[in-house]
């Protein structure tokens, strides 16, 4: 009977931190794509083709809530990009090597987000690396996801390249600030894509699952 309840009660919560997880992935979706918006409302003397998105963590009215916008993109794009690592990839070495990468982006991004562009080179460091992890991150996850499923890993390939050459929106604009934004929506866009497919994957399990235990 104890054991009964303890499996039931189990269930319960996984169930509910899988809900939890799936909604504080959409809302980091939401605000990676709002978030520059809202900054641009509330500081409109910013002039994002002039400075970079990271200016907003210097302004009083912005600081504040660019710093929990960064925060909470962080473990959004953590916890999404764990999932789908999880559900695409089989491999442990392979799933290893993809969950070292996305924690060392991670960090970076959190690093941004608290070394604002007052420590100058610091500050430098930890932006240029989450640009090159987290895109490193896309592309190899599509790499890798390629051997099994080459139709999708290459969206996830093809995306990683587009990140990339996002950086070259910096030859026309004095500053990075219009190369961040167009680098933020296709993060989000990839994570969108890439967090229906594996819902749509993990339904498709329960659903097989059930069948499965009826027939039996």
């Amino acid at each position: 009977m104890v054991g009964i309840i303890y499996e039931i009660t189990s269930n319960l919560i996984v169930k509910r931190v899988k809900y939890i997880r799936k909604i504080y992935i959409l809302l980091s979706i939401i605000i990676g794509i709002i978030s520059p918006l809202i900054c641009l409302f509330f500081a409109k003397e910013v002039d994002i083709t002039k400075k970079p998105l990271s200016y907003f963590a210097l302004i009083d009215k912005t600081s504040l809530l660019w710093f929990f916008c960064l925060i909470i993109i962080s473990f959004g794009i953590f916890w999404n990009g764990k999932e789908i690592i999880n559900k695409y990839i089989k491999s442990r070495k392979l799933n290893l090597i993809l969950k070292l990468v996305l924690s060392l982006s991670t960090i970076s991004l959190i690093g941004t987000a608290i070394i604002t562009m007052k420590f100058g080179l610091a500050h430098k460091i930890f932006a240029l690396s989450f640009f090159l992890l987290y895109n490193f991150f896309v592309f190899l996850f599509g790499l890798f996801n390629s051997f099994s499923q080459v139709r999708q890993g290459l969206f996830s390939v093809i995306t990683g390249s587009l990140m990339l050459l996002s950086a070259l929106l910096i030859i026309p604009f004095p500053s990075y600030g219009i190369a961040e934004i167009v680098y933020i929506q296709i993060c989000v866009y990839w994570n969108l894509v890439m967090f229906v497919r594996t819902n749509k994957l993990i339904r498709k399990k329960i659903i097989n699952t059930r069948r499965k235990s009826r027939i039996s």
